[in-house]
């Protein structure tokens, strides 16, 4: 049994599939299988995967495209690892993530699912997302934190929590994901940049961002229930606006946007669903157009 399984669906990605493998099978952590499904590729990635010669590598292929969360949710099936990581075939990991990553889960045996900081940029700055449990689960309300590609999951957690990708969560199937699971399982991320995410004009919050915006939206709605509320239209653009740190710097807009946060904060204080004071402090971070990263 390998110590790690690394999951990769590509779909045309032949310009960067190269590279994606690369920064996997030159891990400084070398006992891993590599799990690439190539998901009905027409570019030419189906041909650089035959190409790959390396023991650990177990190749899937669909004749036609089947989609991301029916890719992602076959490679759940198949890993074998203790640990089961997430890699995008257009990203690069830095090249001791994995041993990072395994050692971050090896001392804290209470946390399931881990992330790492990222660039987007090699000479920019790094992006840490929030570190702990509760400050994710705040967070999560407002933005996925939990950088997809760079996950790393227990396999134990996997089958104890029966962890699935949702299919009815087009383009935001992680976000649903994270926000599913950050009241059965702990949530953190390594406080080390460990990936290359790279821009492209090809990535799906590019080419689909309308259906990711909208699935985001059902998204929070869902957890806003949890404290008793169902939001207007009017109420959930404030949401997006707070989330988004685009409130405009007028007085009104300052107003509307403080009433909407005590709200939050007195139906938390009732339904104590988040960490008030995390929740607070998030808050006045969005209204402040402060982020975290």
């Amino acid at each position: 049994m390998p110590r790690i399984s690394v999951i990769m669906p590509v779909h045309n990605n032949a310009l960067y599939l190269q590279e994606a493998v690369n920064s996997i099978l030159w891990q400084t952590l070398a006992d891993l299988e590599l799990i690439i499904i190539d998901d009905g590729s027409t570019d030419g990635s189906t041909g650089i995967i035959h190409e790959i010669r390396d023991a650990r590598v177990r190749k899937v292929f669909h004749p036609v495209q089947m989609g991301i969360v029916a890719s992602l949710n076959e490679g759940l099936q198949l890993a074998q690892g203790e640990y089961v990581a997430r890699m995008d075939s257009d990203d690069i990991a830095a090249l001791n993530r994995l041993e990072v990553q395994a050692y971050f889960m090896d001392q804290n045996p209470v946390v399931d699912i881990c992330g790492t900081g990222y660039t987007t940029d090699y000479h920019g700055p790094v992006k840490l997302n929030p570190l702990h449990h509760e400050e994710i689960k705040v967070w999560l309300l407002f933005y996925c934190c939990i950088l997809h590609p760079s996950v790393m999951m227990r396999s134990s957690s996997i089958s104890r929590l029966g962890i699935r990708y949702d299919p009815d969560y087009p383009h935001a199937e992680d976000y649903e994901l994270w926000n599913r699971l950050s009241s059965s399982a702990r949530l953190a991320n390594v406080p080390h940049n460990l990936m290359y995410y790279r821009p492209h004009a090809g990535q799906v919050s590019n080419r689909h961002r309308w259906i990711q915006d909208n699935t985001a939206r059902r998204i929070r709605q869902r957890q806003i229930l949890q404290l008793g509320l169902h939001l207007s239209d009017a109420e959930y653009s404030i949401m997006s606006r707070l989330a988004e740190f685009r409130l405009g710097d007028d007085p009104e807009s300052y107003r509307t946007a403080t009433g909407f946060a005590n709200w939050l904060l007195d139906q938390n204080r009732q339904y104590q669903v988040y960490d008030q004071n995390i929740l607070a402090l998030a808050l006045s971070r969005c209204i402040s157009k402060m982020p975290i990263y």
